[in-house]
Parts: C-alpha cells; structure tokens; sequence
C-alpha cells in the first residue's frame, strides 16, 4: 500500500482534478485572495499521478464555464472538492458542471463540512452528486483511493476515514488516525490552474507549521477534526516549504495554523529560524491569541524581526459575559497590552470580536466597536456568532430556539446573521451591527492611523469601497456575501 507520501501502484496513473471553493470569509476580498493550501497538500499525497489543481478563489469571470472547460480537457478520473460549512453550495454546483462536462465521472468531497455532516450528506438530497467522502485529514484516505481506483478495485469497505456510495446508501468507514506530521510531504503547488494570490498587492501564499487546538472554544469545530489535540510539523519542513515559496516567487505568506500561538515557546524559536535562514525577506501574515502573545513580551518584536506584518488577534469581546459564554479567556488588561506591543513593534493588528452572544442587546453591540476603538487596533472584523455544524455553540443555541437559520449554510461566513438573542431579533441585530460599525469605519482620525488602510495606498480606494459595501450588504442583511458568478 503507497503511504501518505503517495507512489503509484503498479496500475495505471491517474488524472486527478482538486478544487477548492470561490466562496471567501475575509470580509476583505477585495484586497486579499489567499491561495488554499488544503488541495495543495493533497496534491502533495499523489506524486505519481496527474493531477491539476484549481483554486476557484483565484479565478475572475464565470466559474460554470471555467470549470467545465478543465475537466473536459483534463478529463480527470476523479474530482476532488474541497468546502467548508458556507461552500457546500458551491460544492454541489462543481459536481454537477463536473458531470455535466464528463458524464460518469467520479467524485469525492472533502474538508471540514463532509467531515462534521458526512451522515446528513449520504442521506440528503445532494447524496447522488458524490460517490466518496473523505473524513478528517484528506492526504492518506485520498491515496488510497486513487491507488484502490488505478487498479479497477471497487471494494473501498478498508479505507479509514472514507465514506462510499453503495446500493444502500452511504457506507462509513471507521475514522482514521491523525496522520504523522513529520513524515508528510510538502504541498505541491505546481499543478495549479491558476496562480494568483495576493495581500495588498504582494504576490502571497499559504502554509502551516501546525494543526489542532487543545482549547475548547465553544464555537469552534477543530476538535471535530483534530480531536483536541495539536500536532507540530518539523521547523526544518517549515523552512523547506518557504523556501520553495520564494523560489515560486512569492512575496509573503499566511500562515494557516488553527493556533500557532498555543505555543509560545516553539512560536519565537519559528521565528528565529526565518530570520536566521534570511527568510524574513518575505512578508508574513498569522492569526493570533491574546494569551499566547501575553505570555512573552519579547514575542511581537520577534514576529516583527521575522517579516511578520500583519496579524489577526483574536479578542473575541470585551464583555467577560460573553467570554463565558464562548469559553474564551481572554483578559482585557492583556488584550490591550499585546495590542500596544504588537503596534510598537510596526505589526499591524486586526482585532477580530464576536458578537450575537444570547444576552447581547444594542449597548453590548455599541460596546463592542467602542472597545475595538478603545483597543487602538489599526483595524476591526466584528462577526456574529455562528452555529456552525457540530459545535457547542450550536446544539445550546438550537436548544434555546435562538438559530433563526438552521439550514441555509451558505450564510454561515461568520459575518452574516444566523442568530438572534434574548433582546434582539437577527433583522434588528444585522442592522445595530451596521449603524454602530460606522462611526468606526468612516471615523478619519481611524482612517489615517489605520496601518491596513495603507499597507498599500493605491488600493486605498477599494478598501473605502469596502465600507461602503459593509453598509450596502448588512442593512440588506447579507454582509461580504460571496460575489462570485457561476
């Protein structure tokens, strides 16, 4: 059997066509299209085979067409499709131009959605559009189906982590084990039909030094993925995989972690190595903890020393009610303080806060953007808190009757209202967060001190056009809907 590192059996090779969803969460797309780096990593597993990857973030224009000409041309043997919660529309829409393109192809779904709802989806009403689903870590379950496909195997019932059409409906396959971090490949990003990710006008990437979370935010599903646990790849791959970043011609790099600061210890010996390997050449972008950056005040130099630009800091709120609430410990005292060191440190912080927590009412919303003012963030993302499939937060929330949009999973990008509270229905929520965003969003002294606003001026146009999209979509209720045309 070939490992995660993949080798082709002695069948045939296979044309392998990987895609991920056009649907984005930013809130930021105008200015920031990351790369995905999940089918890159798959990608990485099929050495061996062919296989064409297709980030549908990265593409302008119709995607029907655009889909449909790749894999008339490519005529791949099977087409994987990757997509969260809020992509599974689109998800289904690629099986189908999929099909419609090449009748009797074969498909698989993979990521978080077909791993928490892998049940529901092999009854549902799109069951016929998959013939597999890959459950948890891709990388392994999906070589072994290529390898079970390239030798005419129609016997999958020994795959871990594998779910398969069968006369009777879907079968599932036990889970499989988390995979041995240090014995993966590196993504493989040389198959990509489109190349075009960019962050202010750097031509940027995306990797990981890490996967899991030990924390047990209420609102989150990592644990439905990783279990709670945290798993580290060698510094050593890390460096290798920026390496071949820059070769690429990359300018920067987001990292993908689900909690890169859980350790702060391994976070400033990473950043050790990138400014001893002449790596911080490049610009680098995480998502951060309050914690984890409070435990070390040496640490935001250190980010800053090793290129790191840019960070997402998770505050959450400030209301130690609603911490409770999400199981978040976060000290206001300490979010202030990493603030004030990150900024001095030239990091630009982007504080991202929750709101939409059961007890919330209008002052817990006005109270929100005032202490992302208070804070002195260059920039704030407050989102409302969202049932995501299989966490906490959802089942209480279903409990208690306050999920005003159970099903419709294409609104769930975070920003939009799915939820109302015990003060506020979601119709007058959407809209408080809308009238009390603007005396952030349109304040000139914020403006002119913000450093995201200008990590590239000529495109500070269309971030003041992102504003006014703000206003335009939350009144309509549909905040950062996905823009995308099929």
């Amino acid at each position: 059997m070939r490992t995660a590192q993949g080798s082709p059996p002695t069948g045939r090779r296979s044309r392998v066509l990987l895609v991920s969803m056009p649907d984005r969460v930013s809130g930021l797309d105008a200015v920031i299209r990351i790369p995905s780096l999940g089918i890159c990593s798959l990608a990485g597993s099929l050495a061996g085979n062919e296989v064409r990857v297709l980030d549908l973030a990265l593409a302008r224009g119709r995607l029907g067409p655009l889909v449909q000409s790749v894999v008339s041309r490519f005529a791949p043997d099977l087409v994987g499709i990757s997509a969260m919660s809020f992509q599974y529309d689109s998800a289904s829409r690629v099986a189908r131009l999929a099909r419609e393109a090449l009748p009797g192809i074969r498909t698989v779904l993979g990521g978080y959605h077909a791993t928490l709802m892998h049940e529901e989806i092999g009854a549902g009403s799109d069951r016929d559009l998959f013939d597999f689903i890959v459950r948890g870590e891709g990388e392994r379950t999906l070589a072994s189906l290529v390898e079970r496909l390239a030798v005419g195997g129609d016997w999958f019932d020994g795959i871990p982590g594998l779910s398969f059409r069968s006369e009777g409906g879907f079968v599932h396959n036990p889970a499989a084990d988390l995979l041995p971090l240090d014995e993966m490949p590196l993504p493989d990003r040389s198959h990509r039909v489109l190349d075009r990710g960019r962050f202010f006008g750097l031509r940027f990437d995306s990797l990981e030094t890490s996967r899991g979370c030990t924390l047990g935010c209420a609102f989150c599903s990592i644990r439905r993925m990783y279990g709670r646990a945290v798993r580290y790849f060698p510094l050593e791959r890390v460096r290798d995989d920026l390496r071949s970043l820059e070769q690429r011609g990359a300018q920067g790099a987001f990292f993908v972690d689900d909690n890169i600061t859980l350790d702060p210890a391994r976070l400033a010996e990473l950043c050790r190595m990138i400014t001893a390997e002449g790596l911080d050449r490049m610009a680098y972008v995480m998502q951060a903890s309050v914690a984890g950056l409070a435990t070390d005040h040496r640490l935001p130099r250190l980010l800053a020393r090793a290129g790191v630009r840019w960070v997402f800091l998770g505050i959450e709120s400030g209301s130690a009610r609603s911490l409770a609430a999400m199981r978040k410990r976060v000290d206001r005292d300490d979010a202030r303080e990493v603030v004030v060191r990150l900024r001095r440190a030239g990091v630009c912080v982007i504080g991202g806060l929750i709101v939409g927590n059961p007890d919330d009412d209008r002052a817990a919303i006005r109270d929100t953007y005032r202490y992302a003012r208070e804070l002195g963030v260059d920039h704030a993302i407050v989102q409302c808190l969202t049932p995501y499939p299989a966490t906490e937060t959802r089942e209480r929330l279903l409990a208690e009757g306050l999920v005003t949009n159970p099903d419709d999973f294409s609104r769930y990008n975070g920003l939009m209202v799915n939820v109302r509270t015990r003060h506020l229905s979601d119709r007058a929520l959407a809209r408080w967060m809308v009238l009390h965003g603007l005396p952030l969003y349109f304040d000139p002294v914020f403006v002119m001190r913000n450093r995201l606003w200008w990590s590239d001026p000529g495109d500070a146009p269309v971030m003041l056009g992102n504003n006014f999209r703000f206003v335009v979509e939350g009144l309509r209720g549909r905040l950062f809907h996905s823009r995308h045309q099929w």
